[in-house]
């Protein structure tokens, strides 16, 4: 099996940490900028030129609005239908943030027909409802996060052939679990860059089973030097 790893396009919180250095005035559920959407053309576009080493045959995406929206012209592009995964949403899960106190507070995230909006290929899960997809609270530690991650790579593990490719429009801390539950990693204290829309390959190794190769981390052929965001 194969798995495609890539991360939003630039969202207005990216942008404000990269002008501030803080969270003062972010969004609970931050759509793309005009620089993140770019990325996600230029993403989509390459896909179709055959940039990547492998045909996805199947394509998922966070429910966070920025996912979605990085994820609906790759859908369109690798004319795929996009289903919305529960389990791959960025850690702690959307949330508002109290400007004084920084205590922060579960957010229901993007309404579902907010969502079917920004994609005509969208398939959402029953639990995305009217009012929102998100009905637990803040999501708290980085265990919690790694196990979350653990689960999805095995769900995806049971529900398709060894053959499928599948790739995931997910978020940058929470690719960073990803990243170790394919690999086998328990713990890891370091940090791979993972920038706007960039790709990480992995491969299971039919040599060796029970083993995946990390092929790719990081990769970025799509875009200029100066479309590169944090």
């Amino acid at each position: 099996m194969r798995f495609v790893l890539i991360r939003h396009g630039q969202s207005g919180n990216n942008l404000l940490w990269a002008q501030t250095g803080g969270s003062t005035g972010r969004h609970p559920d931050a759509p793309l900028t005009d620089l993140g959407h770019e990325q996600a053309r230029r993403l989509a576009a390459a896909a179709a030129d055959g940039v990547l080493p492998w045909p996805v045959t199947h394509l998922y995406t966070s429910l966070m609005t920025r996912a979605v929206q990085t994820a609906a012209p790759l859908a369109d592009a690798l004319d795929l239908p996009l289903r919305g995964s529960l389990d791959i949403y960025e850690t702690s899960g959307p949330y508002e943030e109290d400007e004084v106190t920084g205590a922060r507070s579960p957010h229901p995230g993007a309404l579902r027909a907010d969502l079917l909006a920004l994609s005509t290929r969208l398939d959402l899960p029953d639990a995305a409802g009217a009012d929102g997809w998100w009905r637990s609270s803040v999501e708290d530690g980085w265990e919690i996060s790694a196990a979350r991650a653990r689960r999805a790579i095995a769900a995806l593990r049971s529900g398709h052939d060894e053959g499928d490719v599948v790739a995931l429009v997910t978020h940058g801390a929470f690719t960073q679990h990803l990243i170790r539950a394919l690999l086998g990693i328990e713990v890891m204290t370091g940090w791979i860059e993972i920038v706007n829309t960039s790709i990480c390959l992995f491969e299971d190794d039919v040599r060796r089973p029970g083993t995946c190769i990390a092929r790719r981390l990081g990769w970025t052929p799509h875009l200029a030097s100066d479309q590169i965001t944090e």
